[in-house]
């Protein structure tokens, strides 16, 4: 439970609630609800909503936000409030350690690249890659080498060495 709330993002406000005011201020409630849809889960929600008539900082009505297109108003006022904020080195360094390996989000994303065996009547698919990083790393080779850019080989003219 403790881990809950010391997750960061948009659970740093309940963090800094539990802080201000103290842990017995608050009731977590989980409801745990097999084949959920979006449709079931707002309902559920908006229940709870007018049932228990909590006080603590919420809409008032149960609404799907994913997506939701802000006003040019409200991303003006987000952008004041950001202003003349800047990251510290450390913080820098952990958005990078954070967005490195499969958590990056161009990971596995780009052009696939197919290996083929030459044989002297046919072609053999020998292995399959998502994108030109994974096939460098297998082979063993500088990504931006030219034996996986074909364009540089085509215009070096330079097609089988």
């Amino acid at each position: 439970m403790a881990g809950y709330f010391s997750l960061c993002g948009a659970t740093g406000i309940i963090l800094n609630a539990l802080v201000k005011y103290g842990n017995n201020s608050f009731t977590l409630v989980l409801f745990i609800i097999p084949n959920a849809n979006k449709e079931g889960v707002l309902k559920l929600e908006q229940f709870v909503l007018d049932t228990w008539k909590p006080e603590y900082n919420i809409q008032l009505n149960a609404i799907y936000s994913a997506g939701r297109i802000l006003s040019v108003e409200h991303k003006n006022k987000i952008a004041f409030a950001r202003e003349g904020s800047i990251h510290t080195e450390e913080t820098k360094a952990k958005i990078a350690a954070s967005l490195t390996g499969d958590r990056s989000p161009r990971f596995n994303k780009g052009t696939p690249v197919y290996l083929y065996e030459v044989h002297s009547t046919k072609l053999e698919l020998s292995a399959t890659f998502p994108n030109r990083f994974r096939a460098a790393a297998f082979l063993d080779v500088p990504f931006k080498s030219s034996c996986l850019n074909p364009f540089n080989r085509i215009k070096n003219q330079t097609i089988f060495k």
